[in-house]
């Protein structure tokens, strides 16, 4: 849908009258947008709303030892309703600026405003990319920087803000993105390790790097690297990892926290750096992406303070048994949803492992504050989507979880949590 009208302007300057109209077009595609016909001033407004449905499944607690993780829930602790995200966002352009502000009101009700702003920044071109200042995502891996409208399944895996960058998932900074070729990109940033609304402390810096071997409509193989670290200070976010498993209404177990280790400096790091590939083929996708990270002063033995390096990698595939074609977003490197091709929708079945562990967790060594020999989170993710239109979506998933976490010493049981969840979301976006 698309109208067009003149907006006439009337200047009176020492006596002389000057008249101007401008052809201003009125469209509604994905969201209404006015945009005027010499391209200088564009806006749009778009929203989104994830509303969840939660069924959980708590392990029954062992006697062998005391209960840990979902075997503490009961009954309908957490089963139910909730407002995932209620996005508002208004996107435009002034003279070649192009500037982005979303707010979640969802979470608005809980931390308010501005805390609730996820993305909040002004873009421009430079050179043959675009240079980027305000709040926005980091570079970093392929589930990461996908948007939440197009992710797979309901939650992200732990390679991504969902574990190993938790808590970190906009920062404010500065950031360059853009193409060396038609399949090379990359993404630089500096960013400090806050949000909007607290206070600038810390840093973060790092990339991403994209290649396409195969670049052919409906057949895509990519390939990407990425690097970051994290530099706290005491009104910084923390950088460490908090693996959520169970999805949203899940359990939460940290792997480590940099400088949590007693008398710790106060300046602490994590450095990591991960690795991403994918496969496209026609309805078929395949995905995966390790990464292995640092983290500065998590613990102590004997008496001297320690590192940790946990492990993190997934592994998922997803097939449209109705046809359609994963699209690929070059501006992002990352995959998208497609239009759907019959009267019925779309429908898509996808799977994803998910492991992530703190590779120095012992009875000696306790990064993971659990007091036990290991520290290892599996997450099994079982899913179907529908969309029976562009800008709607059904999803059901299944999470399979076995938190693993070890002895606390000779003859002792092995603790684990076997948790399950089934959830649904309905998704409409505009």
């Amino acid at each position: 849908m698309k109208h067009t009208v003149k907006l006439c302007s009337l200047i009176i300057l020492t006596n002389v009258s000057i008249a101007s109209c401008h052809a201003v077009n009125f469209t509604y595609k994905g969201g209404p947008r006015i945009k005027t016909d010499d391209g200088n001033f564009e806006i749009g407004l778009n929203g989104r709303g994830h509303f969840d449905v939660h069924s959980l499944y708590p392990d029954q607690a062992n006697p062998g030892y005391p209960a840990l993780g979902s075997q503490f829930l009961h009954g309908d602790d957490r089963d139910g309703f909730n407002w995932r995200r209620t996005y508002a966002t208004i996107t435009g352009r002034i003279y070649g600026v192009n500037f982005k502000f979303e707010d979640d009101f969802a979470i608005n009700t809980t931390t308010g405003f501005p805390h609730s702003l996820r993305e909040a920044w002004i873009a421009t071109g430079l050179g043959t990319g675009q240079l980027t200042i305000g709040q926005f995502k980091p570079y970093r891996g392929l589930e990461e920087i996908t948007s939440s409208n197009e992710i797979t399944l309901m939650e992200r895996p732990s390679t991504s803000s969902t574990g190993i960058y938790s808590g970190r998932q906009f920062l404010t900074g500065i950031g360059y993105r853009g193409m060396v070729k038609d399949n090379l990109g990359f993404g630089i940033h500096v960013m400090s390790l806050s949000h909007f609304g607290l206070p600038f402390a810390g840093i973060n810096y790092g990339g991403r790097a994209v290649w396409l071997p195969i670049d052919k409509a409906g057949h895509i193989l990519h390939l990407g690297l990425s690097a970051s670290r994290d530099t706290t200070s005491k009104d910084s976010l923390s950088a460490g990892v908090v693996d959520v498993y169970g999805g949203r209404q899940g359990i939460t177990q940290s792997l480590g926290i940099a400088g949590t280790s007693l008398n710790a400096p106060s300046h602490n790091s994590q450095s990591t750096f991960a690795a991403e590939t994918a496969y496209s083929f026609g309805p078929l996708t395949l995905q995966g992406e390790y990464a292995v990270t640092r983290l500065d002063n998590t613990h102590q033995t004997a008496g001297n303070s320690r590192d940790s390096t946990i492990h993190a990698f997934y592994v998922q595939a997803s097939w449209f048994v109705t046809g359609e074609t994963a699209v690929y977003r070059k501006d992002r490197g990352a995959f998208g949803k497609p239009q759907p091709n019959g009267r019925w929708g779309a429908v898509e079945f996808a799977g994803r492992y998910d492991l992530a562990e703190n590779s120095n967790q012992s009875l000696t060594a306790n990064p993971c504050r659990t007091g036990t020999s290991k520290c290892q989170i599996q997450v099994v993710t079982l899913g179907v989507n529908w969309y029976p239109y562009t800008n709607i979506r059904f999803m059901l998933n299944y999470y399979l979880t076995d938190a693993v976490f070890g002895n606390t010493g000779l003859d002792t049981p092995m603790r684990t949590d076997h948790f399950s969840v089934l959830s649904f979301r309905t998704q409409v976006s505009f």
